[in-house]
């Protein structure tokens, strides 16, 4: 397992272990949302040519065309502003913290909390981007921050982590093949906190046996708390954590 750049500490003294993004990881995002917000530009400009051509077609005085194409104008501009200036912050806030960028790069912004992004850090941090990107003050301040983060990270108490992809089976994990929770919230679980799940079932049975039923019952008792789902007698922490497993699969196969 790669060494973890950013710890968190649960309530429950549950470690959550996070990467960085990383800077080159962040480039790859950024010009991959560059790409398509140039695109999405483009083709306001293409639509607005097309139009002032249908205007100059239209019979109509030479100072109504006029008007019409100053209306165009300041029409395509105020979308482009828009477009370029909420992008990041439409995509953060409906995709808990990734862009269509993070996703091709496989990072996340997060809070520093491990608490997924919401709405309100996702405006902040972005209206501090222009900032940011001003004579690459953004970039600077990344190269001395120990956790990597801009100005607009700072102020919205955000950092931006890897998402790892795990590429184990569920041979591996030692599952025992039961369904799971229809009536969990998973949407809940970070994708930090989905790591430490399989990271518990793929380590368990190298676990003191003494050890073992300890560390499953405090995982166990964190995940019944954050998902507000009392405690069931009838199904044992482990099978609890198998049952978290396959329903964060499930909701992430839909």
């Amino acid at each position: 397992m790669q060494q973890p750049d950013y710890s968190i500490s649960t309530p429950e003294n549950v470690d959550l272990h996070l990467e960085i993004a990383g800077l080159g990881n962040r480039l790859l995002a950024q010009l991959v949302d560059g790409l398509i917000s140039l695109g999405m530009a483009l083709l306001i400009v293409i639509v607005a040519l097309a139009l002032a051509l249908l205007i100059n077609a239209l019979p109509m005085a030479s100072q109504a065309q006029s008007i019409w194409y100053a209306i165009l104008g300041m029409f395509s501009v105020f979308v482009i502003f828009i477009l370029i200036n909420c992008y990041f912050i439409f995509f953060e806030g409906i995709w808990q913290g990734q862009t269509p960028g993070k996703r091709v790069a496989e990072i996340r912004v997060i809070e520093a909390n491990g608490q997924p992004i919401g709405w309100g850090g996702a405006l902040i941090r972005n209206l501090l981007r222009m900032v940011d990107n001003l004579m690459l003050i953004g970039l600077v301040i990344m190269l001395f921050d120990k956790n990597e983060r801009r100005l607009g990270d700072m102020a919205a108490g955000t950092i931006v982590i890897r998402e790892r992809k795990t590429d184990i089976s569920t041979t591996e994990l030692a599952l025992s093949g039961g369904p799971g929770n229809n009536l969990l919230d998973i949407g809940r679980i970070t994708p930090a906190e989905y790591d430490l799940v399989v990271d518990f079932l793929k380590r368990r049975n190298s676990l003191a046996k003494s050890h073992r039923p300890l560390v499953a019952q405090k995982l166990a008792k964190y995940f019944q708390e954050k998902l507000s789902a009392p405690a069931d007698a009838s199904v044992a922490p482990e099978a609890y954590m198998e049952q978290i497993y396959h329903s964060y699969q499930a909701r992430a196969n839909d």
